[in-house]
């Protein structure tokens, strides 16, 4: 995603960052044995008996890459998310490149539509997100509706949704990224306090209405192999009824050698 250069002065200047759209085991015949009683780890067991379903494999630099979805018990679904290989990541290209990853098609885990991973070697503006990076957008809008969108040039502002729909303290920036939309970002976040871009989430808009759910995230950031789950600010309302989730989860795997990326805790949430 291309961010546009106007952003870093909008967020530096106080006066014109006020401006912004701020949302804020059986018995032997021998004997008879009674059963055991039920055990808080057998419970524990019942319910996590969770299912997973995969998508399609993609192929991603040298290795692959597949979207999932984990269903409880129940067939409720739990989480969202994408797997990829270490090695992919690790040793992505110079050229800048988006993999569509489709949803497995075993069970529906409404809004969400695919998901879109984009690597990005330089990294785009504004300038504290120019070093390499990934992105993940996890729509909710379907691919063809996401080609038609188009680009408006600086200064002009795609038109926002309803405060309720974002979450507080998130600040919009100036214009539209061509098929992605409006980006949100966390004025909370530490990058734009002056410490260095690791990960970050992004809530995406177009038209008035949200459109995608973003984890950005650093290759040096996954180079340090960690497993780290981050809460999501969530909106007070949301406009499509669907799962939505608490947090995301970056994580490391030595075997098989891959990363996950998920949206996790989904909770059913009726549109308002």
């Amino acid at each position: 995603m291309k961010k546009l250069n106007s952003f870093v002065a909008l967020l530096a200047r106080p006066v014109l960052l006020a401006g912004l759209t701020l949302l804020a085991p059986a018995c032997s015949k021998q004997e008879a044995v009674a059963p055991a009683a039920p055990t808080a780890a057998t419970a524990d067991a019942k319910a996590d008996q969770t299912k997973t379903f995969y998508g399609p494999a993609v192929p991603v630099g040298q290795g692959v890459a597949r979207a999932w979805e984990t269903v409880n018990a129940a067939g409720v679904p739990t989480a969202i998310g994408v797997e990829v290989s270490a090695g992919a990541m690790l040793n992505a290209g110079p050229t800048s490149i988006d993999y569509v990853l489709q949803l497995p098609h075993q069970v529906a885990v409404p809004p969400f539509d695919h998901i879109e991973l984009g690597w990005n070697p330089d990294g785009h503006e504004p300038a504290f997100y120019m070093l390499p990076h990934f992105d993940m957008h996890f729509y909710m809008i379907s691919e063809a509706y996401q080609a038609a969108i188009p680009f408006l040039a600086p200064p002009a502002f795609d038109v926002a949704p309803a405060a309720q729909y974002i979450p507080p303290f998130y600040v919009q920036g100036p214009g539209l990224v061509p098929n992605m939309g409006a980006h949100w970002l966390d004025v909370l976040s530490p990058e734009l306090h002056g410490a260095t871009f690791t990960k970050t989430f992004i809530y995406g808009t177009y038209n008035g209405h949200v459109a995608f759910l973003e984890t950005m995230f650093t290759r040096d950031y996954l180079s340090a192999r960690l497993t780290e789950t981050t809460p999501i600010r969530p909106a007070a309302a949301v406009e499509q009824a669907g799962y939505y989730p608490a947090s995301y989860t970056i994580s490391y795997s030595a075997s098989p050698q891959q990363y996950k990326i998920s949206l996790d805790g989904l909770q059913y949430r009726a549109a308002q």
